[in-house]
């Protein structure tokens, strides 16, 4: 599509969902790749397609591209059907690092999250998403192997008391706190604000709230 083509991307959509919902589709995951690259936040186009897609009865909406986090959003369509986005999961392996790119000298390239979605069904047959959970995670690069770098996505899980458990570099570990916190201050408001939508309890802001 042509950029700002909210019209022509919701066409494409509408004729997709309609041929699922006649194969048999009960819900609607929709993995898009869009936005700016290393932008903390959506843009307006991001906005304007989530929402077409939230119109059109997409369940949930993971997106890719940024390589960095973006925020989560719940959406509302004016039937009442509810929609809920990730903008951008992040990076996952990757030798983007805070020394090799000047767009993000903090961080946000090295930090990415394990996303999940829970669906449930009614007796009456209607699906619907029951839960929205994440696990944070760190990306570390070790280069001090004789094999080259070696990458691990480090699991920043809140029910572990000791992270430096996991197998990482001794320089990784002095980072992983921060990283939780850069998470959770680009997707934490949305994320709970979803999880409070689902009844669930809101996730902690910080390491040190767990």
């Amino acid at each position: 599509f042509l950029k700002n083509d909210v019209e022509g991307f919701s066409a494409d959509l509408a004729e997709k969902v309609s041929d699922m919902r006649a194969d048999g589709a009960e819900a609607i995951v929709l993995y898009i790749h869009w936005g700016e690259e290393y932008q903390t936040k959506q843009n307006s186009q991001q906005k304007a397609m989530a929402q077409a897609a939230c119109d059109l009865g997409v369940d949930v909406i993971v997106g890719g591209h940024p390589h960095v986090l973006q925020p989560f959003d719940t959406l509302t369509s004016t039937t009442g059907h509810q929609t809920y986005c990730i903008y951008s999961v992040g990076n996952a392996i990757s030798n983007q690092r805070r020394t090799n790119i000047s767009q993000t000298p903090d961080g946000h390239c090295e930090d990415s999250m394990i996303f999940g979605v829970t669906f449930e069904k009614w007796n009456d047959g209607s699906v619907n998403v029951a839960e929205i959970d994440i696990l944070p995670v760190w990306v570390s690069r070790d280069r001090n192997n004789p094999r080259g770098s070696i990458y691990h996505i480090i699991p920043l899980d809140l029910e572990v008391e000791d992270w430096t458990t996991f197998d990482a570099s001794k320089e990784a570990y002095k980072y992983l706190k921060g990283s939780y916190k850069r998470i959770m201050n680009v997707v934490g408001e949305g994320l709970n604000e979803c999880r409070l939508a689902l009844g669930l309890p809101e996730v902690p802001m910080t390491a040190e709230e767990k």
